[in-house]
């Protein structure tokens, strides 16, 4: 019986319930009894001097300590955790001891990633630079998504969407269309993610032939961006393009929900068509109709990432740092990846 079986009775991480097997300190009374229950129940019995069944368990050169430490660096999401739950499951599956914290600032930065008393680190997000110390410099590390400024990472590998190619794709959609015109809303400029899909948008649009209207909002907040670039658009000379851009799905909500606040409509068989990015589930359930929009393939993402921590615990840190961008995949509101299919997906993980 695996320990993530243990962990997953005693509704414990798998850290945890590592600890507590191995007679490890565990500041939680509670979860130690669960642990112990768990183990009666279901029995545990330790593979030290025994042959394991069926196939044997890969031992990964660079393992140390057999902590990893999973960080959640920015403001939790339902795309952060369909990511950290498929890397959770991934590193668990290799019996490594996870280390997982939610990091805003530096000081909740683990004990044993300060120390170095990690084998690697995977961490959605960036990592603080005020946190940065040689001791960590020289700990393996991939950050997974995407940093949302023009600063290159100080230290370790980076796994992010290409965010140009969403724009680019999302471009190649209205064109086969035939639409004369198009327009893309970007109410963050600012916000390097939205920048970067935008004006990938806006350029292969043009280069496919299409008039581009681009309208820009300062960044001050977000409903309010959105309903002066709505206004913007509705009055551009000629009528507005029915083709419409937009960087993320949490642009598509507020503009769809201010659209219909003002009763917008457009003549038959010229309806708005609506292109976004994220394929984010809670917000496509509130949009009607759904947009058309990208996913970011996470499990792909996920499954690069800890590959790719593998082969850096290997190499070590003195090879040049990489970034390894995945290709979206564009999502039909009536394609066969459909709510329900996309709830069992994030179940799985």
């Amino acid at each position: 019986m695996s320990i993530a079986r243990i962990a997953e009775a005693a509704n414990v991480s798998y850290a945890t319930a590592w600890r507590i097997i191995n007679n490890r300190p565990c500041s939680s009374e509670q979860a130690v009894r669960a642990v112990h229950r768990a183990v009666r129940q279901i029995g545990y019995e330790p593979a030290v001097g025994k042959q394991r069944r069926g196939r044997p368990t890969k031992v990964i050169d660079g393992i140390r300590t057999r902590n990893v430490a999973l960080l959640h660096l920015r403001s939790g999401t339902s795309l952060s955790t369909a990511v950290l739950n498929a890397v959770h499951r991934m590193l668990a599956e290799r019996d490594l001891n996870l280390v997982f914290a939610q990091v805003e600032d530096p000081s909740a930065l683990p004990q044993a990633v300060r120390t170095g008393n990690v084998d690697g680190i995977l961490g959605y997000g960036k990592f603080p630079d005020q946190a940065i110390t040689q001791v960590i410099e020289r700990i393996p590390s991939v950050w997974m998504m995407s940093r949302n400024d023009r600063r290159l990472d100080p230290f370790g590998d980076r796994v992010a969407p290409d965010h140009r190619a969403i724009g680019q794709l999302s471009a190649e959609y209205l064109l086969g269309l035939k639409l004369p015109r198009v327009a893309v809303l970007n109410p963050f400029p600012k916000t390097e993610i939205y920048r970067q899909r935008c004006e990938s948008f806006a350029a292969a649009a043009a280069d496919g032939g299409l008039a581009v209207d681009c309208f820009n909002g300062v960044g001050e907040n977000m409903q309010q961006e959105v309903a002066h670039l709505a206004d913007q658009w509705l009055a551009t000379p000629g009528g507005p393009a029915r083709g419409l851009f937009v960087p993320a799905d949490d642009v598509a909500l507020p503009l769809q929900r201010y659209l219909r606040r003002k009763d917008v409509t457009f003549d038959a068989g010229e309806e708005l068509i609506l292109v976004s990015s994220d394929n984010d589930i809670e917000l496509l359930r509130k949009m009607n109709p759904r947009p058309v929009t990208m996913d970011l393939s996470h499990e792909a993402i996920a499954q690069l990432a800890v590959e790719r921590l593998f082969w850096r615990m290997r190499h070590g840190t003195s090879v040049p740092q990489t970034t390894l961008y995945v290709r979206p995949k564009l999502i039909l509101p009536d394609s066969e990846l459909s709510l329900e299919t996309a709830d069992e997906m994030i179940a799985a993980v």
